[in-house]
C-alpha cells in the first residue's frame, strides 16, 4: 500500500538592508528553533531555502547555522533549494541578470554544502511563462508555485496532487502546487486538524502527494508564533502526532519526488503570483470592488469554486501604482545596461539592488519602509560608481532619455560628485538626486496616498494579534489615533516643485495636502531646451499660465551644488498678486535626533519632527548626522520657509503603522507684479560631508 508523500518545505528571507537586530531575532526565534526541533525527528526530511541576504548575513554572524544545516544535509534529512541569490522578482529583471543571479546562488550552495540544488525558489511566486527557459537553462529541474497558479490555468483541487511540466522555447521544468489550505493550516490551526487534511487527502487517492512550501518566519517570528510554535508546542506536538502516523505518511522532498515519481502532465500556467498579491497590487477602488464581489462569494460559500476566476492585477502593476517604486526599477534597469560584462564586484552590488522587498507593498511594509528603499539606491549607486570608474566618463555629462518608461524624455545631468534626474513632463522636478560618495538618493522619498485599509484605521483595535492568527486573518493598530495622519498628496514629493499658492492658505492646509493652487502650475509640462558650455550644463524650463510667465534654470558644473535660478514675470497690463513656492523633500530616514537645521537667520526650532514656519531665510543648513553630511541652501534673497515631517500609513504583518518618509521645505514669498515687472529669486543647494 502506498503512502502519502507529505513534502515539507520552508522558504527563510530577510530583506536587503533589513536592521541587523531583525536578522538576530529572526535567526533566534524562527530559524535555528526550527532546525534544533528538526534535528530530533531524523525521519523529518524537509526542503529549505535561504535567500542568499540571509546566507550572507547567518555566514557572518552566526556560524553554528551553517554546523546545523551541514549536519543535516549530510544525514540526507534536508534538501537544499536555490534561486535568485538576493530575492529578485525573476520575471522583472533583464535576462542576464536573472540567470546571473541562480548561478550565484547555485554555485555558493554546492561551494558550502557540496552540491548544487535542484530546484528554486521564484520570490513572491511571481511567476510568467518565460521563466521555464529561465530557470531550466540556469540547470534548475523544478520550482514551486501555489496551487492558485494551477487553478487559474484550469485545474481542479482533485487534479493538485502532483507535479506537472512544463516549458518554454523547448527547454522543460517541473513545476509544483502548493497547497494554499495547508500554507493556511500549518502553524494556525489545531494539530488533529492537520492531520486530519493529510488523511482526507489520502483517503482520496491513495498516491497524492501532500506538498508544503511556505515562509519560515511564521514559525517563530511572525507576531505569537514564537510563544504558539515553541513555547506551547505547536511544532512539537505536530512532528509527535506524524511520527505516531507514518505507517501512512512519508516526509519526502522535491527533487526526490521528481526521480521517482512521473508527472501528471503539461500544463502553462499564466502570469501571476498568489491571489493576495493580485488584491494588493489593485489601486484602493479597484480593490474595495475585489473584495466586495470576493466577500458575496465567500457569504454563498462559492468563493473556493470560483476564486480562480475572479482575478486581481499582476506584480508589475505595482509600477504603476508606486511611481517611487517605478523609479528605483528604471534605476536598476538603468544600471544593470551600465554594469552589462563587468566582474563579479560591480554585478553582485547590482543584484543586491534587485531584491524584491522595497520594490512592492502588500502586508509587508515593504517599499514604505525607508531603510529597504535607501538601502537598495545604495547599492545601485556603487555598482553605478563602480561601473562608470571603468568607463571613465569626461564630466559633466547630458543625457535625454526615457529613464521611467512614460512615453516622455527626461533629463539625466551627472558630475563626478552627483546625479540630477529632471522631468521636464512632471513639473519640471528634480526626481532623482544621488550623492556618489555618500550612496544616497537624498530625494528617495515617498508620498502619501490612498490605502484601501486606510478605510478600516476607525474601526480596528489597537495592540498586538492574537497568539496564533496568520498576519492574513487580524488587523490591528500599533498606536492609537493614526487616523489623524491620513492626507494625501498630489504631486511626488521631490524637489524644485513648483506652487502658486492660494491666498489664504495656511501651513497646516499645506501640510495635510488640503490646500488650493491658483492654477495648475504644479506637475504639469515645461517647455526645455538643454545646453552645455565648457564646464557647465544649463536645463533652461518655462511655463507660461494666463499672464505669469515663469523660468528656471537648472544648472550644474564640477563642484558638490547645482542652482536654479527662478524669474516670475508679468506679460499683462494689469497688477497681478502671486504667491509661489518652491518645494524640496528629503530623505532623511528619521526626523528624530540627529536630524536638525541651522541658520545664521532666527528659526522658530531646529528640530524636524515639528511643523515650523520662519520668515525672511536666506540660508539654511540641513544636519544628517548618521549619514555624516550636510545639505546648505544659500538664497539669492530672503524668502519665507514652511518645514514639516511627511508621515505615511501603512500595513505590516505587526499591524498598521506610521513611517516617517521625508522632511518637506517650501521655500515661498507673496508678490505683486506690475506689467512687466519680474521676480528673481536663485537657490544655491549643495552638500558636504562632515
Amino acid at each position: 500500500m502506498p503512502k502519502l508523500k507529505f513534502i515539507f518545505g520552508v522558504h527563510n528571507h530577510q530583506p536587503v538592508g533589513n536592521f541587523d537586530f531583525v536578522f538576530k531575532e529572526a535567526s533566534q526565534k524562527a530559524y535555528l528553533p526550527f532546525l534544533d526541533m528538526a534535528a530530533q525527528y531524523p525521519w523529518f526530511r524537509f526542503t529549505m531555502h535561504n535567500s542568499g541576504c540571509l546566507w550572507e548575513w547567518l555566514e557572518a554572524n552566526c556560524p553554528e547555522y551553517f554546523d546545523k544545516v551541514n549536519a543535516l544535509v549530510k544525514a540526507g534529512q534536508m534538501e537544499l533549494m536555490g534561486g535568485g541569490f538576493y530575492e529578485p522578482v525573476l520575471p522583472a529583471i533583464p535576462e542576464n541578470d536573472r540567470r546571473g543571479q541562480l548561478e550565484m546562488m547555485s554555485g555558493y550552495l554546492k561551494d558550502k554544502f557540496g552540491k548544487s540544488p535542484d530546484g528554486a525558489w521564484v520570490a513572491e511566486r511571481v511567476w510568467e511563462p518565460c521563466l521555464a527557459s529561465t530557470l531550466a537553462g540556469a540547470g534548475i529541474k523544478y520550482t514551486v508555485l501555489d496551487d492558485y497558479h494551477f487553478k487559474c490555468a484550469g485545474k481542479q483541487e482533485k487534479e493538485l496532487s502532483g507535479y506537472y511540466l512544463t516549458d518554454d522555447q523547448g527547454q522543460t521544468l517541473s513545476v509544483f502546487p502548493i497547497s494554499q489550505k495547508l500554507r493556511y493550516l500549518i502553524p494556525f490551526h489545531d494539530v488533529d486538524e492537520v492531520v486530519a487534511y493529510l488523511r482526507e487527502l489520502y483517503d482520496s487517492n491513495n498516491n497524492a502527494l501532500a506538498i508544503l512550501a511556505d515562509d519560515g518566519e511564521k514559525f517563530g517570528i511572525w507576531p505569537g508564533t514564537y510563544d504558539h510554535v515553541y513555547i506551547k508546542g505547536w511544532l512539537k506536538r505536530f512532528l509527535d502526532k506524524l511520527s505516531q502516523n507514518l505507517d501512512w505518511i512519508e516526509l519526502s522532498t522535491f527533487s526526490e519526488v521528481v526521480k521517482e515519481i512521473p508527472p501528471l502532465g503539461r500544463i502553462y500556467l499564466p502570469t501571476g503570483s498568489y491571489a493576495e498579491m493580485g488584491e494588493w497590487v489593485l489601486e484602493p477602488e479597484s480593490e474595495s470592488v475585489y473584495q466586495e464581489l470576493a466577500g458575496r462569494l465567500k457569504a454563498e460559500n462559492s468563493y473556493q469554486r470560483y476564486s480562480p476566476y475572479v482575478r486581481g492585477g499582476i506584480w508589475r502593476n505595482y509600477l504603476v501604482k508606486y511611481p517611487e517604486s517605478n523609479n528605483i526599477y528604471r534605476k536598476m534597469l538603468y544600471v544593470s545596461g551600465k554594469a552589462a560584462g563587468s566582474g563579479d564586484d560591480i554585478k553582485r552590488e547590482l543584484y543586491r539592488g534587485q531584491c524584491n522587498c522595497a520594490y512592492w507593498h502588500g502586508i509587508f511594509g515593504g517599499l514604505y519602509l525607508p531603510h529597504l528603499r535607501e538601502a537598495l539606491y545604495r547599492h545601485l549607486i556603487r555598482a553605478e560608481n563602480l561601473a562608470d570608474k571603468e568607463r571613465s566618463p569626461e564630466y559633466p555629462t547630458v543625457a535625454m532619455t526615457d529613464f521611467d518608461g512614460d512615453g516622455h524624455q527626461e533629463i539625466l545631468l551627472s558630475n563626478k560628485k552627483m546625479n540630477l534626474y529632471l522631468s521636464p513632463e512632471q513639473g519640471g522636478n528634480i526626481f532623482e538626486w544621488d550623492i556618489k560618495e555618500k550612496e544616497v538618493n537624498l530625494f528617495d522619498t515617498l508620498a502619501r496616498r490612498p490605502e484601501n485599509y486606510h478605510r478600516q484605521i476607525a474601526g480596528i483595535g489597537h495592540g498586538d494579534q492574537g497568539q496564533g492568527k496568520s498576519i492574513h486573518e487580524t488587523l490591528t493598530a500599533k498606536e492609537q489615533g493614526l487616523e489623524k495622519l491620513l492626507h494625501y498628496d498630489k504631486f511626488r514629493r521631490v524637489g524644485l516643485v513648483d506652487h502658486l499658492l492660494d491666498p489664504g492658505t495656511s501651513l497646516e492646509e499645506f501640510a495635510a495636502g488640503t490646500h488650493k493652487e491658483t492654477n495648475g502650475t504644479a506637475g504639469s509640462k515645461w517647455e526645455t531646451k538643454t545646453s552645455k558650455k565648457g564646464g557647465l550644463i544649463k536645463v533652461e524650463l518655462s511655463k507660461v499660465s494666463g499672464d505669469l510667465q515663469i523660468s528656471k534654470v537648472v544648472s550644474l558644473g564640477a563642484d558638490e551644488s547645482f542652482r536654479a535660478h527662478y524669474q516670475w514675470t508679468n506679460s499683462g497690463k494689469a497688477d497681478i498678486d502671486i504667491w509661489p513656492g518652491v518645494e524640496f523633500n528629503f530623505g532623511l530616514l528619521s526626523s528624530g535626533p540627529g536630524r536638525y537645521c541651522t541658520s545664521p537667520d532666527p528659526l522658530s526650532t531646529e528640530r524636524l519632527d515639528l511643523p515650523a514656519s520662519d520668515s525672511n531665510i536666506s540660508r539654511l543648513t540641513l544636519h544628517d548626522d548618521y549619514r555624516k553630511m550636510e545639505i546648505v541652501f544659500s538664497l539669492s534673497q530672503p524668502a519665507d520657509l514652511w518645514r514639516f515631517p511627511v508621515e505615511t500609513v501603512s500595513q505590516s504583518e505587526s499591524g498598521l503603522e506610521r513611517n516617517y518618509q521625508c522632511s518637506c521645505f517650501l521655500w515661498h514669498a507673496k508678490l505683486r507684479l506690475e506689467p512687466g515687472e519680474g521676480y528673481n529669486l536663485n537657490f544655491e543647494v549643495g552638500y558636504k560631508g562632515v
